[in-house]
């Protein structure tokens, strides 16, 4: 396998053109970046100007007041080796004359931005497909398109545009990687060169030293958690079910609702944590009993890999999941079972039943493979024999 000197002797920059921004939940492309910042890569992460044209909503203006006030100051480092560049952008995202005009303005400042940074040898990372063509417009010496999301399924997508763009995006691209391995046999079949890479865990935070005590001490056990965006994925319905049959059981939630959880909130033995900081997850998950993803099954759930399957694992947490996941990947780690109540809950009796402090920690040691460390390493892999 290449080692980070070799990367480094031919490449010594990544411009990440990410979904999310910097100053978001760390997600896929903050993991992987700040482990390349760690290997001396110089990383210019460009918060993303975003996938879909903004509406009139209150979410939508506080995200443009937001890069507004960004903009005073459009290149920071935010940490060593990590530079954040808040972009201009005109907000016609969903048209091809809006992503033209956007590619280049967007060009030009990243090229002002590598020249402050002092940039050499450019590894352009774009997980938007419109972005990956600013390759021809930046010093570049090699691109990815990183694919983690159905986006087109997501709401206010023009979902034929965003499919013309990633068929020139696969063509531009020297690596495509992405989760999930259907995208392989669908979007990305004609890449040039494909990674399957899988989501990780950062073992950092799950080291047992930095565990502190039961934030939610007032609920009673056993405990099961959902965390995460609550969407139209999220099948409430079946936890309101469950819930509903097994008043002994308390239900957790922890993260940012975009749906309605007022159903499932009105239940006595539901408990609603809103979004949790990050570096206080592994505590709240280390307190509690099973760790669940009841995703409807669907485009999102079909090509989903959610990090919390990791995260519970590396706390030692049985996981139950509805049948939207690879069996193979996790076999004999993570239970499945259909979206239906007495399915599920028979299937988180069981989970309650088997569980044992040896089973936790065989859990844990499972997981240490599934480091962001182990992920970067294999792109490295891959980036040595396209040098």
């Amino acid at each position: 396998m290449a080692t980070t000197a070799d990367c480094r002797s031919r490449l010594d920059t990544i411009v990440c053109l990410p979904i999310n921004e910097w100053a978001g939940l760390p997600l896929n492309s903050h993991h992987l970046m700040r482990e390349a910042a760690s290997r001396g890569y110089r990383v210019l992460y460009v918060d993303p100007i975003g996938l879909r044209r903004p509406t009139v909503t209150r979410k939508d203006l506080a995200k443009l007041g937001r890069r507004l006030r960004l903009l005073k100051t459009p290149l920071v480092s935010v940490e060593p080796g990590i530079w954040r560049l808040a972009a201009a952008a005109i907000p016609l995202q969903d048209m091809d004359l809006g992503i033209a005009l956007n590619k280049r303005l967007l060009a030009f400042q990243v090229r002002r931005a590598l020249r402050q940074i002092g940039a050499d040898r450019v590894l352009l990372w774009a997980y938007p497909p419109q972005l990956v063509a600013l390759r021809f417009e930046i010093p570049c010496d090699l691109a990815i398109y990183h694919r983690t999301d159905e986006y087109a399924s997501m709401p206010g997508m023009d979902a034929d545009l965003l499919e013309a763009h990633e068929i020139r995006a696969v063509a531009a691209a020297d690596l495509c990687i992405a989760p999930v391995r259907s995208y392989f046999d669908g979007p990305l079949r004609s890449a040039r060169r494909a990674l399957w890479l899988p989501n990780a865990v950062d073992q950092h935070l799950f080291d047992p030293s930095l565990i502190g005590p039961d934030p939610i001490a007032d609920v009673p056990h056993p405990r099961l958690l959902v965390m995460g965006t609550f969407d139209a994925w999220v099948d409430l319905g079946l936890l309101t079910e469950v819930m509903s049959n097994r008043p002994d059981w308390s239900l957790v939630l922890a993260g940012t609702p975009k749906v309605s959880l007022e159903r499932l909130l009105a239940l006595e033995n539901v408990h609603f944590l809103g979004r949790v900081p990050y570096t206080e997850l592994s505590t709240l998950v280390s307190h509690c009993d099973v760790g669940l993803v009841p995703f409807r099954l669907g485009p999102v759930a079909a090509a989903a890999m959610p990090s919390k399957l990791y995260q519970y694992l590396a706390a030692g947490l049985p996981v139950l999941c509805t049948p939207f996941l690879d069996p193979a990947l996790f076999s004999g780690w993570v239970a499945i079972a259909a979206a239906r109540r007495e399915e599920f809950i028979r299937a988180i009796e069981d989970l309650l039943a088997a569980d044992s402090p040896t089973q936790r920690r065989a859990r844990r040691t499972f997981i240490r493979e599934h480091t962001w460390t182990a992920r970067f390493d294999t792109v490295e892999g891959e980036l040595e024999r396209l040098n």
